[in-house]
């Protein structure tokens, strides 16, 4: 073998492992013919979405084993749309719990990623194409492409052109427009902004969107993900490309054998994982216009999904042929002289033939590989020719490998004592001419440093040698990424699990907000909190985190999933930038002086993060799915300690918090109770306080303890400090603030002292709406203007929001003129009203009644006031609560404990509410009242803000026709556990309760039934859990099945309450009793 030849077969580099990421790469070796019946189905579904503007054609599966091509596959379609005028995104499935937040942020990286061909990007490129449709101004329009400053003008000038082409879709999806503008913007600030409202977080400093248009509310993920695909869908159709099922069925653990998949025993976890996949699948094709969805997996992943998880999944999906064999001899060796050509080309090698070293004898045998075993079978001879310096022709394949070998490493070609000194000297230089600043800038650390990580975690591997061969890299992400580089280790070929170690930095110098956006996206693309140990995320800052509420608790959260935050010093960066230049000029003896010198040793961040990566390859179990890799021994490198932030600008007093440290290297254990103990071991059963925010049900009959249940789970949660609104329709909880005659026989250890505990330091009230004769609550529409009349602002706030109150029970709303002419006396009566200090109803009617001079200049003012004073008085007469005697109805009053007391329990008894629609109406009230509180003052880093419990919740939100809370006790269930607020919903009905409440619910109890209807529904929904409750109707008192989240119901005996709690409920005068004799806020009429 001559130096040419061994040139030109030392440049023959077969990658035949690709990652998701060389989807978006160019395709030099593409050949066409293979798989041609799937790109013509695939491109047919994409021919069908645009043909349809309103809604998208069926899914379909794209099946193959691995190394059938079904990745180049999809980069061939990713081709040929964006060629065609559509739009290709890629979905790395890795989380199943997360499905919503994992497509959105695919659509954002695929919007982030090139076209092919051009500089522009998909999102530029959607920008133009709307723009193009619009009739709005050509200044405005280049404002929004991003070509000149945005402004608001600008972007409502947009706004309406749009409008008017498609009135629907600008209406529907206006904000996510504007969003779209911003992110595209050349303003960071502006980018920051967009950012933070595509994660769905909160506003951060207040009237921040408003100032662009857009509401202050965070906008849910699967909602953005439909007001892209509208958006979309106005200028092309779109592919979303689903990957990696593979690798998420196989970190559950799932039996991979098609044979017995079927039988296969599955955990909890496993089929709640797969209901979340399979309700994603599902719920796609529906939110989506003019976008087909490709899934591409091996066949017993699809087995798998279509057996196990639910049935409608194969109804929204079309099966394509399973990509197989090559099966045609001149196809396999067009693959393969494709790619000699290029890497021939590369070192300017002209080959005797085109396959050289490969007779074109030999494919007549390649009818029976897969492309990837071609490409293995192939490189195994030229390995074998390079590591005997001899050409040898091969004339024969032989069989496919059964199983793949690792992919392959150059073997490292031996560097004299002369090249060793050069590459030492060129290291030395090019880590002395590093730039140590544009990596961590705040506008450039997305373009600087992907490829220095790439080139670290390169440099890495081929140190390594042959034990380096089952890694990856990740090729260069998107502009705007959520990693900045990911090290992939294949733990398994044929079910294709994966270990992943991620990175992404974050600069010193973005805002708190900025960085927390960051933060949130990389933990979503690392799929960190599947609390699998198989996902690591490293952080690289040298700065603490902000000190805010909702910094503090996303840190905390990363840091329990296993996430670490590391600094990365100048010498890590001068080392990554000269590995980057050296790897680019590398020749043949390079990774022999990698090898010997080996460069990343001296990472400091790299040999933290990596410390644990031999566990991972050696032959024993890898830790288990809740276990963590075990931090690096003393003598390992330790992590930069970040160092205290600057100040943040002030933030209000809610929000702020005590200074934080650098996050801790364990994290105390979460706040919980115990909530039962085991039927059969006995072991104390805890529930975390924080699984209450995601809702409860409890299901049980009659006799069966439900009662007891409900208090003590009040009772704990007021233990650990947070109060509670309990609604008690039946007189039989208005005793949870009564001491036991006696201590009770069933109480168990320590349950004395809690019990003594707890009356001693929680404040008990009992509320009677509609009884003045007990404790009587209100609905006062007008608030407290006394302590807002000096901030004009503020002020006017409160008028707005009184006269909204107002106008539907003083018949002013519409569009009529007598409409428009008496809301305007009405909100100028309102401000007269409120800068007087007054806060009553009863004095806001005669002030109407009896209009004062000069509020307002119209005719007829007098008379209309006195016709808005008799609407209310009406509306008072007709419905006693509004504006009625006593306390008025704010869940801040109900929640808030008196001094020297950890919380209140509110007991609001409905003795005085006589039908069920009174009751319904009244907690209608009550639960929008407590909907706007919450998202005033939401937990922030608290586990828990308080409770709702709700008894006999089947005549609230039942399951046939609506009532008139059924609306608000939704909305609650679906959106109070992102500001806190824990539901607890109790029924002797399953099937009476409107489905969407234990669809809500992450812990569900199920105890006594004898109902044979009820008893059915009851099990129905424990199979959903992933079990059965097959002796509900033989349980005892105080026995009941636990679903927490993630887990089968299991069998507990549950405490007996800490308060008293005989046979019999109180009678009327008793609830009343109570409520005169339990220690509250007074009310008094002031007006």
């Amino acid at each position: 073998m001559d130096e040419a030849e061994r040139t030109a077969l030392a440049a023959l580099r077969f990658d035949w492992a690709p990652v998701p990421d060389d989807v978006w790469r160019p395709l030099p070796f593409h050949v066409e013919g293979l798989h041609v019946p799937v790109v013509r189905e695939v491109l047919a579904g994409v021919d069908e979405a645009a043909s349809n503007p309103h809604g998208s054609p069926l899914g379909l599966v794209v099946q193959g084993q691995r190394g059938s091509g079904k990745t180049h596959l999809l980069g061939v379609v990713r081709q040929r749309v964006q060629e065609a005028g559509g739009y290709f995104f890629l979905v790395g499935l890795l989380d199943a719990g997360s499905f919503w937040d994992n497509v959105l942020a695919a659509l954002l990286d695929g919007l982030a990623r090139p076209v092919p061909g051009s500089p522009e990007t998909q999102l530029k490129l959607l920008l133009r194409r709307l723009s193009a449709l619009v009739g709005a101004p050509r200044t405005a329009r280049r404002a929004v492409m991003g070509d000149t400053e945005l402004t608001r003008p600008a972007l409502d000038a947009f706004l309406t052109g749009l409008g008017d082409y498609d009135r629907h879709a600008a209406r529907t999806c206006q904000e996510t427009a504007r969003a779209l503008a911003l992110s595209a913007s050349e303003d960071i600030s502006h980018r920051d902004l967009a950012e933070n409202y595509f994660l769905s977080g909160e506003e951060v400093v207040a009237g921040e969107r408003a100032a662009w248009g857009m509401r202050r509310a965070p906008r849910p993920a699967q909602q953005i993900v439909q007001d892209l695909s509208w958006l979309l869908a106005l200028t092309g159709p779109s592919v979303v490309a689903i990957d990696q099922v593979d690798t998420l069925i196989a970190q559950l653990a799932i039996q991979s054998d098609p044979a017995v998949v079927g039988a296969a025993a599955m955990s909890p976890e496993q089929s709640l994982m797969l209901a979340r996949m399979a309700d994603g699948l599902m719920s796609l094709r529906q939110a989506t216009r003019r976008t087909l969805t490709v899934l591409a997996c091996i066949p017993n992943s699809w087995t798998i999904i279509r057996s196990t998880a639910a049935d409608t999944v194969a109804d929204r999906f079309r099966e394509t042929p399973v990509l197989r064999r090559i099966d045609d001899a001149d196809l396999a060796r067009a693959i393969i002289e494709k790619r000699f050509t290029v890497r021939y080309g590369e070192v300017g090698y002209a080959p005797p033939y085109p396959s050289w070293p490969v007779s074109p004898r030999a494919f007549a045998e390649a009818g029976a590989f897969t492309p990837r075993q071609l490409l293995i079978e192939i490189d195994r001879h030229i390995r074998g020719c390079l590591a005997a310096d001899e050409v040898r022709e091969m004339a024969t394949l032989g069989e496919p490998a059964v199983a793949e070998s690792p992919a392959p490493r150059p073997a490292p070609v031996t560097a004299t004592a002369e090249e060793m000194e050069r590459y030492d000297a060129r290291f030395a230089e090019l880590r002395d001419a590093a730039d140590v600043a544009t990596p961590l800038g705040r506008a450039t650390e997305d373009e600087a440093m992907p490829p220095l990580l790439a080139a670290g975690l390169t440099a890495w591997i081929l140190e390594r040698g042959d034990a380096g061969a089952a890694f990856s890299v990740d090729p260069p992400p998107s502009t705007d990424p959520p990693l900045h580089a990911r090290l992939r280790l294949t733990l398994d070929e044929r079910t294709e699990d994966q270990a992943h170690w991620c990175f992404r930095a974050i600069s010193d110098d973005h805002h708190g907000n900025a960085a927390l956006a960051r933060l949130r996206k990389a933990s979503v693309a690392a799929a960190l909190d599947t609390g699998s140990a198989k996902r690591t995320l490293f952080l690289l800052r040298n700065r603490g985190w902000s000190t805010s509420a909702a910094t503090r608790k996303a840190v905390s959260a990363f840091t329990a999933a296993g996430g670490q935050t590391i600094g990365v010093d100048e010498e890590d960066l001068r080392i990554l930038s000269a590995l980057r230049v050296m790897l680019a000029e590398a020749t043949m003896d390079f990774q022999g002086w990698l090898i010997d010198r080996r460069p990343t040793r001296d990472l400091k961040f790299l040999q933290h993060a990596l410390a644990d990566v031999d566990r991972w390859t050696t032959d024993a179990a890898p830790p288990g799915p809740a276990a963590r890799p075990a931090a690096p021994t003393p003598t390992a490198p330790t992590p930069v300690t970040p160092a205290p932030e600057a100040s943040e600008p002030a933030r209000s007093a809610e929000s702020a918090g005590p200074a934080e440290s650098a996050p801790a290297a364990t994290v105390p254990a979460e706040p919980a109770f115990v909530v039962g103990y085991g039927y059969d071991d006995g072991a104390p059963v805890p529930l975390a306080l924080e699984a209450l925010r995601k809702h409860t049900t409890i299901f049980a009959g009659s006799g069966s303890g439900k009662t007891v249940l409900i208090r003590r789970i009040v009772e704990e949660c007021a233990l650990a400090g947070v109060s509670a609104i309990v609604l008690d329709p039946n007189n039989d909880l208005a005793r949870l603030g009564e001491e036991w005659p006696e201590q009770p026989a069933g109480w168990r250890p320590g349950d004395a002292a809690r019990a003594r505990d707890y009356l001693a330091y929680t404040d008990v009230v009992v509320w009677t709406p509609r009884r003045n004769s007990g404790r009587p609550l209100s609905f006062q529409p007008l608030p407290d203007f006394t302590g807002v009349r000096d901030d004009p602002d503020e002020f006017g706030e409160a008028v707005e929001a009184a006269v909204a109150a107002l106008a539907p029970r003083a018949m002013v709303t519409g569009r009529a003129t007598r409409a428009h002419l008496g809301l305007a006396v009405l909100r100028k009566a309102v401000e007269h009203y409120g800068r007087r200090g007054g806060s009553r109803l009863r004095g806001l009617v005669d002030t109407l009644a009896d209009l004062p001079d000069g509020i307002i200049d119209l005719d007829d003012a007098e008379k209309i006031g006195l016709s808005l004073a008799q609407n209310l008085t009406a509306a008072m007469v007709n419905d006693p609560l509004f504006g009625g005697e006593g306390t008025p109805m704010d869940p801040g009053v109900l929640l808030t404990p008196a001094p020297g007391r950890r919380a209140r329990v509110s007991v609001v008894s409905l003795v005085g509410l006589p039908s069920d629609d009174v009751r319904q109406s009244f907690v209608n009230q009550l639960q929008m009242a407590l909907f706007a509180w919450i998202k005033r003052n939401p937990a922030g880093d608290r586990p828990l803000l308080g409770l709702l419990v709700m008894d006999e919740a089947q005549t609230f939100a039942p399951s046939g026709a609506m009532t008139a809370c059924t609306q608000s006790t939704l909305a609650l269930a679906a959106q109070a556990r992102k500001y806190g607020l824990g539901l607890v919903f109790a029924t002797q009905a399953p099937k009476g309760l409107h489905n969407r409440i234990p669809g809500n619910a992450a812990t569900q109890l199920y105890g006594l039934m004898n109902s044979p209807i009820q008893i059915e529904a009851a099990r129905e929904m424990a199979r959903a859990k992933g079990g059965d409750v097959p002796d509900i109707s033989r349980l005892t008192v105080g026995e009941f099945y636990l679903a927490a989240e993630g887990a089968a119901p299991r069998k507990i005996r549950t405490p007996l309450s800490l308060t008293h709690h005989p046979r019999s409920p109180l009678t009327v005068e008793e609830v009343l009793d109570r409520a005169r004799g339990t220690a509250g806020p007074e009310w008094r009429d002031d007006s």
